[in-house]
């Protein structure tokens, strides 16, 4: 059967036909207008034994008449006459058949083998920007596809779903396995024995007849008997009102800076609930979770036997019947042993507390996974933070999911993040603009409490910032500026990435505080005057005074601890930092409270979150870090509630491009890293940076 066009641009007739998987197109004479016809339409190979142009259709070409036929309606469009099989005429003439897909979702080999592959045509590069979005992807030059780690799954459907990428048979295949290998990882209790609820936690209909205090809840809204403690502090009035917008809810997030007393009001929060929970799982920081007990103790009259915190030993077979299980937040990742735990404790009557959410703000951390599907079943969620936004509004996805997918509305961080934030074209997953924040914030405000000192109404002694500047060693000079030619003499600035610009300020950072750990088995120190200005500033403290000593490094808490001991002897000093086991680090906060030691040396990381510091009115930086939010949640360990005298906060900083821009970012209470790749974006001139830093 033959089509003719309304125009024809020649007389000589092209020829369709399909054979098993081939479909071929030939015109009887060499016509370079056919050619790139035929080439437009997908069929670019030459054969030359059939004197004609031809495409190996595979399973994924869809109908393979379907695809004839389109090549037929093509070639007329262009002005051929198109001779046909009837049945494949009648399609091409009705238009009745279905549209390729150009774009899929396989499964890699070889080198990718067990990640996604996405693919599309070349005529649609567009998409390339949109798979790279996605967490962990890589595009592979070879089959000129972008490459999506398997533990991406809800990313990859979303994106799939947002871009009309359909999924082969393999993909939905390994979709099902990655989700079954991610549920079983997450919540696999390993046939685990059910614990026994203590009988004052039974439901009121399974519990022994005893007499029940009346209470001011309606008996048809009891699940359980009084849990058997009560809160014995008042709450002050600037927590009322996020108790009062909370105690409605059953879930919810109490935004409060630190220092306004966020874990009195979870704790308040929990009592309300006390006649319909069975448990409290409190997550914490690891570093927080003594003094998380400690507020337990001291705003309630629980028994100690009933608060229990979790340790490296902790087994489900080990866990006793408690009203408060403390558990570190960090465990989740490291500990299979205490997530199996964990993961017997919880049911549907059950509270969970996420305190620091911060920390499982990254939405496909281990962590963040495990703690956000435990919790899934729980009838209660809360976040506590300070500081829920500290890198951007990015932060606020994993800490709403934990809530619930419902308070944002997506179903993963893909779909969150093709809504609202714009990628740079040049450094992938640094997100460089964000869109519709107004309707991010309207949608999290009936689940939000947010107050700031100020807000509240705290009057907190006002805070005194001091600074130290020295030069740095002709030694540190030399060293100094071989560190930046080496590590940027082959990274030009069109091709920064993340992990040059932390190694080179870590390195420069190093260097200004007198060693550099030029590699893992080359340890350079050198001469410097960090140590004898810090010497100065404890000189001019009174005598007496307990000190709070921030470190960046544990290289210079080690040498700091070793100087004061040599200038005040024995005992003086107590140390805070992440090569400690858990008791340890407890031991050495005690001891530091308790007068024992007048000096706590410790990093950022690991004590600047949550802890109470108020035996203090005096923190000396000597060294700061890039994070400008790591800075105030250092700072705020002795400006909280309790603190009568004005705290003092002193800087040592070296004469140098880094500290100088890390001082500035402190000013200007920005991400240093942040402002500098902005900086990178518009420099082109390599020794121009060299100089700036």
């Amino acid at each position: 059967m033959i089509l003719r066009p309304s125009e024809p641009v020649t007389e000589l007739v092209a020829r369709v036909a399909l054979s098993g998987s081939t479909l071929s197109v030939a015109l009887p004479a060499w016509n370079d207008q056919f050619v790139a016809a035929a080439k437009g339409l997908g069929v670019r190979q030459w054969d030359r034994d059939a004197r004609a142009w031809t495409r190996s259709l595979s399973r994924f070409a869809g109908d393979r008449s379907h695809r004839a036929a389109d090549v037929v309606r093509g070639l007329i469009a262009a002005g051929f006459p198109t001779e046909a099989p009837e049945d494949i005429a009648r399609l091409a003439l009705l238009g009745d058949y279905a549209p390729e897909c150009r774009r899929w979702v396989h499964v890699g080999s070889g080198e990718y083998e067990g990640w996604f592959r996405i693919w599309w045509g070349r005529e649609q590069e567009g998409a390339y920007q949109a798979a790279r979005r996605i967490e962990g992807s890589r595009y592979d030059p070879e089959t000129h596809c972008v490459m999506a780690p398997a533990e991406q799954v809800s990313a990859v459907e979303d994106f799939a779903a947002l871009h009309t990428f359909q999924l082969s048979e393999e993909a939905q295949t390994l979709i099902a396995m990655a989700r079954r290998a991610r549920e079983a990882a997450v919540v696999a209790d390993l046939q685990a024995p059910v614990r026994e609820v203590p009988y004052w936690r039974r439901p009121t209909l399974a519990a022994p007849e005893v007499d029940v205090p009346a209470v001011d809840v309606p008996a048809e809204h009891l699940d359980f008997q009084d849990v058997g403690f009560a809160v014995t502090t008042a709450l002050y009035p600037h927590q009322i009102p996020p108790v009062e917008k909370l105690r409605e809810l059953k879930i919810g997030a109490l935004f409060m800076e630190m220092g306004t007393g966020k874990t009195r009001c979870a704790i308040e929060l929990v009592h309300l609930r006390r006649h319909r929970i069975s448990a409290v799982v409190w997550f914490c920081p690891v570093s927080l979770k003594r003094t998380i007990a400690y507020e337990i103790e001291k705003h309630t009259d629980t028994p100690v036997d009933k608060i229990l915190v979790f340790d490296e030993g902790t087994t489900l077979r080990s866990v006793p019947g408690a009203i408060w299980y403390v558990v570190g937040i960090e465990s989740m990742s490291s500990s299979d042993r205490q997530v199996m735990a964990t993961n017997g404790l919880i049911d549907d009557h059950t509270f969970v507390i996420v305190d620091e959410s911060s920390y499982i703000k990254g939405h496909n951390a281990i962590r963040t996974e495990r703690i956000t599907a435990l919790a899934e079943r729980a009838r209660y969620r809360l976040i506590l933070t300070g500081t829920p936004i500290s890198n951007g509004i990015e932060d606020l996805y994993a800490q709403m999911r934990f809530l619930s997918t419902d308070i944002l509305g997506y179903g993963s961080f893909y779909s969150f993040a093709a809504n609202h934030l714009e990628y740079s074209e040049k450094y992938p997953g640094m997100v460089v603009r964000a869109h519709n924040t107004e309707h991010i914030a309207a949608k999290i405000a009936p689940y939000v409490y947010q107050v700031t000192k100020h807000q509240a109404g705290l009057e907190l002694p006002r805070k005194l910032l001091d600074a130290r500047y020295f030069d740095m060693t002709r030694e540190q000079a030399e060293w100094y500026q071989t560190a930046k030619v080496e590590i940027l003499k082959d990274s030009p600035p069109e091709e920064l990435d993340s992990v040059v610009i932390f190694r080179l300020f870590g390195a420069l950072q190093q260097i200004a505080s007198g060693f550099w750990q030029r590699s893992e088995d080359e340890l350079i120190e050198m001469g410097h005057d960090r140590l004898r200005v810090l010497s100065d500033i404890l000189a001019n403290i009174p005598d007496g005074e307990r000190v709070i000593i921030w470190c960046k490094f544990v290289y210079s808490v080690q040498a700091v601890s070793t100087h004061l001991i040599a200038e005040y002897g024995d005992g003086v000093v107590a140390l805070l930092h992440g090569d400690l086991a858990e008791q340890e680090r407890e031991s050495e906060i005690a001891r530091w409270r308790h007068g024992e030691a007048r000096f706590l040396v410790a990093t950022m990381a690991t004590g600047g979150h949550g802890l109470t510091l108020i035996e203090s009115a005096y923190a000396v930086f000597y060294e700061n870090s890039f994070k400008y939010a790591e800075r105030v949640q250092a700072e705020d360990r002795i400006h909280r509630i309790g603190q009568e005298r004005r705290p003092t906060y002193i800087d040592v900083y070296m004469n140098c491009g880094i500290e100088r821009r890390i001082e500035r970012a402190i000013q200007r209470k920005e991400s240093m890293v942040r402002a500098f790749r902005d900086d990178v974006e518009q420099a082109k001139d390599r020794t121009k940076m060299i100089e700036e830093l």
